[in-house]
């Protein structure tokens, strides 16, 4: 399995990524805070809500009217109205209700109560919202009616046209009629009918009631406005429609509830202004109060969600409006959810309150419940408490607040440990990286000395190493390696000096034991003793030829040091020693290619004459007799390039690197001569005086070694 190679930067580099685990305990830290940020907020909400519902409690007068009208609640009979915040103009058009309209209820054929022909697919239907602004009570129709029929204009009576009609029951509990019906679209007043009058031929008008009557696509819209003083507690409309103008006889009647008698009419919800009165004083900022009764239905609502005009939600971490600041608020937005003050409160203005939390209340136990608004751009808190009257549940406060204000909280925590994390690390990689590379260069550096202290040839060339002097595991190691350099160049200058030594200590043994030699061939002697002394005289040679290349070594690398350079004709040189090697091997062909021109070099020449002696000796020493030997020689631009080829047994693979050092050799020793491996070692040597080197190979097409020279030009 290959292992990858990791550096010293990239391994602090990854145990740097452990400070990734700085922005985790802090991401848990501060999920920790939010959630108790809402358990604060939440006890915080109840208890407002526990401080309302405690200044309602046993307060009969304030909840038992409304709920003692509302025994069985139903939506479309009994009508709220809904507390409106804006302006009211009565032209007919429904562009101020816009943002009730979605909580309009639908009359149709369910809710019919009178008619002269069965209900048919005409789709007759009226769409209505009731509100209260001020001291008024207001009231808009959308009726879907495809024929239109407006009152005639010389006739008196109310009911042959399409016309409203209006029941209710007045504070002081008397029962009302009214029609209202027009002529033309525009301005429109109601009528007071009875009992004894229900046509309204003698109707009187009641200017109180007034409205505005405009055609609409497919239908038309009625809008009008009473004084609250004459509304009390019960409520109803109803729409009749006449389609035929000749016979102007009423087809269908549609309504909210009956208009006929007072049993008959539903209940009109209005909140409580002593209520409302009570809320506005406790009411918060950034909070909504509810109060609910019984059934659920609104009796007071204060306060918004939203926050005032001159509060602004901001997640700024107090820089600069700079290009970074930018940049990082960008990538803080994308990442974090944030506060949202433009979100879809479903709830604003609703005439009744559902949920668990409601629910909880009403049965008597306080409760909490998060939800999402429909867009999902804000989370809303809200805590109900309930209203007691006496053991009795009267109703609920409900109070309603959005987390944007821990959501804030949250994303300064989060945007300032992120800040945070983010200095750290980059602090802390850059000391890591800035460490490591130090390290590194240390090591580097006392391994690139380490490699230069010892040459080619073995031998050590300095023992000085860069960082001793540090007070660390580096210099620890820088010191050993010193040392060990040290004692390595002591043990080569020992083994350079053996030579000489063991040659100057042999000689006096060697020349003992020649002398004792020719002594004893002097005597007379058995002819059997002949055959050791001739033995003892053939090792005595030996031992001396031995001593001999040994002090040639030596005395080169001496000779080396004190060699004079000289320009000299290198091609010259070689086409003479080539010559007299024709004589000294008569039994091997010898082949020579030279240039025809001179090629100067600066050098020893009698050095190079060695140099060509060693290399043409160990051609003839492996190629087979009778086989020829090239020298050649070829001047390049830079270089000069002397070969020596011969036929005969490749070099091993492993010796082609080797074969230029001290004391190796491949020769199989078989033919009694001593090898010690110095030959081609001269050669290097002397190679390397004059600024070159050597290489051995094995010739690509035929069996045999080339060995080559490359000499600088001057």
């Amino acid at each position: 399995m290959i292992r990858p190679r990791l550096g010293l930067r990239t391994k602090l580099l990854l145990v740097a990524l452990a400070l990734l685990a700085i922005p985790w305990v802090g991401y848990r830290y501060v999920r920790a805070m939010d959630g108790f940020l809402r358990q604060g907020q939440e006890a915080t909400l109840m208890g407002t809500a526990r401080a309302v519902a405690t200044v309602l409690d046993d307060r009969p007068r304030l909840m038992t009217p409304q709920v003692d009208l509302l025994g069985a609640l139903r939506e479309d009979r009994d009508l709220y109205a809904y507390p409106l915040h804006n302006p009211i103009q009565l032209d007919g058009y429904d562009e101020d209700w816009s943002e009730y309209l979605g909580r309009a209820i639908t009359y149709g054929a369910d809710h019919r109560l009178s008619g002269t022909a069965p209900a048919g697919p005409k789709g007759f239907s009226f769409r209505n919202l009731v509100g209260i602004r001020g001291n008024y009570l207001y009231a808009l129709f959308l009726v879907k009616d495809p024929h239109i029929v407006y009152r005639a204009p010389d006739s008196l009576r109310l009911d042959q046209s399409d016309h409203l009609i209006i029941a209710l029951q007045d504070p002081q509990g008397a029962f009302h009629r009214y029609l209202l019906t027009t002529r033309a679209p525009g301005w429109v007043n109601a009528y007071a009918v009875t009992d004894a009058d229900p046509t309204g031929a003698d109707a009187q008008p009641e200017v109180r009631i007034q409205g505005e009557w405009q055609e609409a696509p497919g239908g038309y819209t009625i809008e009008l406005r009473m004084p609250l003083a004459m509304v009390g507690n019960k409520l109803a409309f109803a729409i009749a429609d006449v389609d035929n103008p000749a016979t102007r006889q009423v087809r269908e009647v549609i309504g909210t509830a009956g208009t006929r008698r007072l049993a008959d009419l539903g209940t009109v919800m209005t909140p409580s202004p002593r209520i409302q009165a009570i809320l506005h004083g406790l009411g918060r900022a950034n909070a909504r109060l509810w109060v609910v009764n019984r059934q659920g239905r609104v009796m007071a609502l204060t306060g918004s969600l939203r926050p005032p005009d001159d509060e602004t939600l901001s997640t700024d971490t107090g820089g600069g409006p700079d290009l970074l600041s930018g940049l990082q608020q960008l990538i803080y937005s994308l990442i974090l959810r944030q506060p949202s003050e433009d979100f879809d409160d479903t709830l604003a203005g609703a005439s009744r309150l559902q949920g668990a939390d409601v629910r909880a209340a009403l049965a008597g136990r306080p409760a909490i419940r998060w939800r999402h608004t429909p867009d999902g751009r804000a989370a809303i808190l809200s805590a109900a408490y309930p209203i007691h009257d006496g053991d009795a549940v009267a109703g609920a406060v409900v109070a309603e607040q959005t987390g944007n204000a821990i959501l804030t909280v949250r994303n300064r925590a989060m945007e300032s440990l992120f800040n945070l994390t983010l200095v750290v690390f980059v602090a802390a990689t850059l000391a890591l990286l800035a460490f490591a590379s130090r390290l590194s260069t240390r090591i580097r550096r006392l391994r690139n000395e380490t490699e230069q202290a010892i040459g080619s040839d073995g031998r050590v060339r300095s023992t000085a190493v860069s960082g001793r002097h540090a007070r660390d595991e580096v210099g620890d190691l820088a010191r050993g390696v010193g040392g060990m350099l040290q004692r390595l160049a002591e043990y080569t200058r020992y083994l350079e000096g053996m030579s000489g030594k063991l040659s100057h200590e042999l000689r006096t043994p060697l020349v003992v034991v020649k002398s004792s030699l020719d002594n004893l061939e002097q005597t007379t002697l058995p002819e059997e003793a002949s055959v050791y002394t001739t033995r003892a005289r053939d090792g005595l040679q030996r031992l001396n030829a031995i001593l001999t290349r040994l002090s040639e070594a030596t005395r080169l690398e001496q000779a080396l040091q004190q060699a004079e350079r000289e320009s000299f004709d290198l091609a010259a040189l070689v086409s003479g020693c080539v010559a007299g090697y024709r004589d000294a091997y008569p039994g091997h062909p010898l082949e020579a290619r030279l240039p025809a021109g001179a090629i100067t070099i600066t050098g020893a020449p009698d050095l190079i004459a060695q140099l060509l002696d060693k290399l043409v000796a160990n051609a003839m020493d492996f190629s087979p007799a009778e086989r020829p030997v090239l020298v050649s020689l070829e001047s390049g631009s830079r270089e000069v390039l002397l070969s020596v080829e011969n036929e005969g047994p490749p070099l091993p693979e492993q010796m082609s690197g080797q074969l230029f050092e001290s004391l190796v050799s491949v020769r199989g020793g078989g033919d009694g001569e001593p090898h010690l491996g110095l030959g081609l070692y001269i050669v290097r040597l002397i190679a390397q005086f004059h600024g070159g080197d050597v290489e051995a190979a094995n010739r690509p097409k035929e069996d045999g070694v080339v060995l080559r020279v490359r000499l600088p030009m001057p």
